[in-house]
């Protein structure tokens, strides 16, 4: 999961202020890995990218299955994720007119899906846990999904590369 913290990243931000964030963004993440520890298969992480060099950065997108993040710049590294993995883009308007991140990962062969939440919501971790499944169930219609009883079954029979350890980076 790719979290946004207030940080100076361009001259017409001179505040470092950035305006799409979270206002239960803490909540969220903790529902959320609350939600994702009960899978062992799972690796949740929670990444702060303007804390990294760029080398850790894609260090880490590279051996990403399924990135998550609200909509801003730092979706732009789905360009490294490798292919047949999935990009969650986390909205609060369907905005017309901003399907770059669609069209990123289109271009990489990496599966898309935008997530529209309401901000400030106490179901927003539920809203994206179900985006995530959904997304998961598409690509992988053989694997066996669970949400309230047995762990993910993770069979990606479609898939190159071992995801029997998935990652999942917010």
């Amino acid at each position: 999961f790719l979290v946004r913290h207030n940080y100076v990243a361009h001259p017409r931000n001179t505040s470092g202020k950035i305006t799409r964030q979270l206002s239960n963004e803490k909540q969220i993440l903790d529902d959320l890995k609350i939600k994702f520890s009960k899978y062992s298969n799972i690796n949740f992480k929670i990444n702060h990218f303007e804390e990294l060099a760029i080398e850790e950065q894609l260090n880490i997108i590279i051996q990403t299955d399924v990135f998550i993040g609200m909509h801003g710049a730092g979706l732009t590294h789905v360009l490294f994720m490798k292919s047949n993995r999935i990009l969650i883009e986390l909205t609060t308007s369907l905005g017309s007119g901003r399907e770059h991140f669609e069209f990123m990962a289109s271009i990489n062969n990496v599966n898309y899906r935008r997530c529209l939440i309401i901000d400030g919501s106490s179901t927003t971790a539920e809203k994206i846990f179900d985006c995530i499944i959904e997304k998961i169930s598409q690509i992988c219609p053989l694997m066996t999904v669970s949400i309230h009883s047995q762990p993910i079954v993770t069979t990606f029979f479609p898939v190159v590369g071992n995801f029997s350890n998935s990652n999942i980076t917010t």
